[in-house]
């Protein structure tokens, strides 16, 4: 186990000072595809949990493997679930023994952030089941040097019609921007779109509460590129979302 990668990122969610035991949402992070870089590609992945088996202090756990050329989603599935639930995260592979399966589900409970670094033919998509994101970190690609479009799906709650809307959002990134004009183009795409943004540090996205007139419940992020793109995404914390 490695220092976390996410130290840094932690920092602007000041608030997760005061986060107790209670759990936190449900996420849902979906794999396909497989390695098809010849010799083999680098994955990261990291979460922070914070749940009974924690005494409510945020535990990061941070993964970096060198996988070998043609591992599968559903191979990253696996080992994912068994690595984090062997260290007490609550994970489920509902996609387990399903082979022909083109899409491998995990799902985390507890989760106060997540992140990853995929691409090489590996591709993933996170989705806050019951939560909006507090910030949201896109890291350019350091391998596969390739553009990416995150395409960005909002549930949101409408109180006065009692209902759900949803609301899509596509922002295209290229390979070549620094950190700080990605970060820009995040936030810009989310404004014009009614979704309340800022940039934090120049590095970081910060999305509101609300977008056209609606509570933000649940957000889908899917990142589509065979880069090796890193996205970080940090959760409210349950005791101050209601």
């Amino acid at each position: 186990m490695i220092v976390s990668k996410l130290a840094a990122f932690l920092v602007l969610a000041s608030a997760l000072a005061s986060v107790d035991a209670q759990a936190q949402g449900l996420v849902q992070v979906t794999l396909s595809g497989e390695i098809d870089r010849t010799g083999g590609a680098r994955v990261e992945f990291d979460v922070t949990v914070v749940n009974a088996a924690t005494k409510g202090e945020p535990r990061t756990l941070s993964y970096s493997w060198f996988l070998a050329e043609r591992t599968t989603a559903a191979d990253v599935a696996v080992l994912l679930e068994k690595r984090l639930s062997g260290s007490g995260v609550h994970a489920v592979n509902t996609s387990e023994g399903q082979a022909a399966r083109a899409v491998n589900c995990l799902f985390f409970d507890d989760v106060i952030s997540i992140a990853m670094r995929l691409g090489q033919g590996l591709r993933a998509s996170v989705t806050l089941s019951e939560d909006r994101p507090l910030s949201v970190r896109l890291l350019p690609p350091v391998d596969a040097k390739q553009d990416a479009e995150l395409l960005t799906t909002i549930s949101t709650w409408i109180p006065h019609e009692r209902e759900h809307r949803r609301v899509e959002l596509q922002t295209r990134l290229e390979a070549a921007w620094p950190i700080v004009r990605v970060a820009e183009g995040l936030a810009t795409q989310a404004t014009r779109a009614g979704w309340d943004s800022e940039v934090h540090g120049h590095e970081t996205w910060m999305p509101g509460a609300g977008i056209s007139g609606g509570t933000i419940d649940a957000v889908s992020f899917d990142l589509r590129t065979s880069g090796d793109w890193r996205i970080e995404i940090a959760l409210v914390p349950r005791v101050q979302q209601r």
